[in-house]
């Protein structure tokens, strides 16, 4: 095959999408409905409900310690007070491990371990604390929703569905223009007439419709990323994203399932004569995507690097073989000749 007259009927393909209002409306629209629309719907019941997992940054420092000790009165200050029992004191910027707290004010501070009653205790970090008639304002239970956390971390993970589906979705719309569009608009026998080969002729249609769908994927993921750990690191107490798995899934499963799309819409296109029929045929090839990620909610396997990179081998094994039944399908004599 000869690179050039690839990239001469790419660019040939790519030139007339930017001319159809409904391929660039696929393009820019469903991006940027799955980067921002669909995250924001989804998380933001979730983490307005949720209790934040990210500790205040207190900067507390040590400059006083006390082991073991009963502390009746007084006002404290970056102290540290260890298995102590304390009445009756105004903490501040303070840490309490083991400790047993009554009629006390407790501000900026970290309690762990530790029981309180009769006291109030304002902007703080706990852990594992008993709590009895306690007053409490802004306080982080640290360790305290690890469920919570773990489903959404899940539930960020099935979002990974939307950035295969649009690689997956993407190819259906613009084949279906690119071959059964031409056929419309007669404009595709005199290309079938030149010395480019059919290997040459699809991999160029091909290549116009993968750029696109790729670059448009690729480019909302930067948005989603940023959408996605904002409202999310205040539950996790860290930004989730981008992890192996999603590096694998965008830039490695979703190209190939885009090429997976665009072979089997060749398949579609050149055997239709309506736009509309070509899409919802093709459409079809969302089935798998789908699939994969209901098995994977139902808990058979984990969403991790490993399966991710067992899945692409197997994606790319069936483009393999699909890809070679486009081109074994693909006759041009048929569509010159008995095309009506």
């Amino acid at each position: 095959m000869r690179l050039d007259r690839i990239w001469t009927v790419a660019k040939k393909d790519m030139s007339e999408f930017r001319t159809n209002k409904y391929v660039m409306f696929s393009l820019i629209l469903m991006p940027l409905i799955m980067a921002l629309v669909l995250p924001t719907i989804y998380l933001t019941p979730f983490t307005m409900f949720a209790e934040p997992n990210e500790p205040f940054s207190l900067e507390i420092s040590e400059d006083e310690r006390y082991f073991n000790k009963n502390i009746t009165g007084g006002s404290f200050v970056n102290t540290t007070f260890v298995d102590c029992v304390v009445v009756d004191v105004v903490a501040e910027s303070c840490s309490f491990e083991g400790c047993e707290i009554s009629s006390s004010l407790v501000r900026s501070s970290f309690l762990g371990n530790s029981s309180v009653s009769d006291s109030a205790i304002i902007y703080s970090n706990v852990l594992n604390i008993t709590m009895e008639g306690v007053v409490t304002s802004d306080l982080r239970t640290l360790g305290d929703n690890d469920e919570e956390s773990a489903f959404l971390i899940q539930f960020i993970d099935f979002l990974l569905l939307f950035f295969i589906l649009i690689p997956a979705i993407l190819p259906t719309v613009i084949a279906s223009y690119s071959f059964v569009g031409e056929k419309l608009n007669r404009s595709l026998e005199p290309l079938l007439a030149t010395p480019t080969t059919d290997a040459e002729l699809l991999a160029g249609k091909s290549l116009s419709i993968f750029l696109p769908t790729m670059v448009v994927t690729w480019a909302s993921f930067i948005p989603f990323v940023l959408l996605v750990n904002f409202l999310s690191t205040p539950i996790l107490g860290h930004a989730p994203l981008p992890d192996l798995t999603w590096i694998i899934g965008v830039f490695l499963l979703a190209p190939l399932f885009c090429i997976m799309a665009i072979a089997l819409n060749v398949i579609v296109s050149s055997r239709v004569t309506d736009v509309r029929a070509s899409q919802q045929i093709g459409s079809l090839v969302v089935l798998p995507v789908v699939l994969l990620f209901i098995v994977s909610l139902s808990g058979l396997f984990v969403m991790g690097p490993l399966t991710m990179l067992a899945i692409a081998g197997l994606v790319l094994l069936a483009d393999l073989g699909i890809a070679y039944l486009s081109l074994r399908t693909f006759q041009r004599e048929e569509i010159l000749v008995k095309w009506k």
